[in-house]
């Protein structure tokens, strides 16, 4: 009786250890992913189309000012960031952010309709890590850009 009893409990310890070991894996390969955005629309696709990697823990904001307090609280390993927004633009986030030694090695990516050379210019001295037209790309794309920008780091 005693064989049996340390084999149930054994063999149950072996698969929590299994159970643990797995969930601890999990959590050690999920990255962290910020979108700010405006438009209610396009962010509801970006943040369902990135959360359904399980490597990605999504997060996000509608407005600069919020997005500057979730990339601060967060500290996200990557960040999708639009420029025109209310509140605080784009612009003014990324330099701040980028000011800030706690958040300043964070890629962020912007992702905005402005595609002036000039815009894209300013974007790229204030620190961004790459600049993506929203019309010239598809959204389906944002995942594997997600994953290229976060093994580079």
């Amino acid at each position: 009786e005693h064989v049996l009893e340390k084999a149930i409990l054994y063999g149950w310890l072996f698969c929590m250890l299994v159970w643990w070991y797995t969930v601890d894996m999990s959590v050690a390969k999920q990255f962290t992913i910020a979108v700010i955005e405006d438009e209610k629309m396009l962010l509801k696709y970006m943040v369902s189309s990135l959360s359904l990697e399980a490597s990605f823990r999504v997060v996000s904001a509608l407005n600069g000012e919020e997005g500057e307090k979730l990339i601060i609280a967060e500290k996200p390993d990557l960040v999708f960031l639009d420029i025109m927004m209310p509140k605080k633009n784009g612009f003014e986030v990324l330099e701040s952010i980028k000011n800030n030694a706690a958040t300043k090695n964070i890629p962020i990516v912007v992702l905005s309709n402005l595609g002036q050379d000039k815009d894209i210019q300013l974007a790229k001295e204030l620190g961004a890590t790459d600049y993506l037209v929203k019309v010239d790309m598809e959204i389906s794309d944002l995942v594997k850009k997600a994953y290229s920008y976060l093994h580079k780091r």
